[in-house]
């Protein structure tokens, strides 16, 4: 069976495979970025189907959450998780930032959070850092 990715394609980098944990952002960038717990995780894990398998689980106050798990593609340093959105036309792309030890979300246009998020919660603009 043939693979829906091209076998000139670039493969992850093994570095990227693991469990991140939400941190908060000491630094002077720290307001722009949504702040994240220790509880908060990314795990990105080998598959057979995709580039890479993320689970992405997040908890907010008065108990919100956010929580998406699907295949992602590798391409430009960084991973993208399709997903279904509410309209057809506009489905979640969710984009993970990788720079180093720390994975920034990108949610545009909202459209992962309108079906992983409950009301307060959101996937833009959160950081995780790398376990070690």
């Amino acid at each position: 069976m043939a693979s829906a990715y091209s076998a000139c394609a670039a493969k992850p980098p093994a570095t990227i495979f693991g469990e991140y944990v939400g941190f908060t952002d000491k630094s002077k960038s720290r307001g722009q970025y949504l702040p994240t717990k220790k509880t908060d995780k990314i795990q990105i894990s080998r598959s057979s189907t995709a580039d890479a398998k993320v689970t992405i689980s997040m908890t907010f106050d008065k108990g919100q959450s956010c929580e998406l798990e699907g295949d992602a593609v590798w391409t430009n340093g960084q991973l993208t998780v399709k997903a279904d959105g509410l309209d057809e036309a506009k489905p979640c792309q969710l984009v993970l930032r990788i720079n180093g030890a720390i994975i920034t979300l990108q949610d545009s246009g909202m459209y992962c959070r309108e079906v992983y998020c409950g009301a307060r919660g959101t996937f833009d603009k959160a950081r995780f850092q790398k376990k070690p």
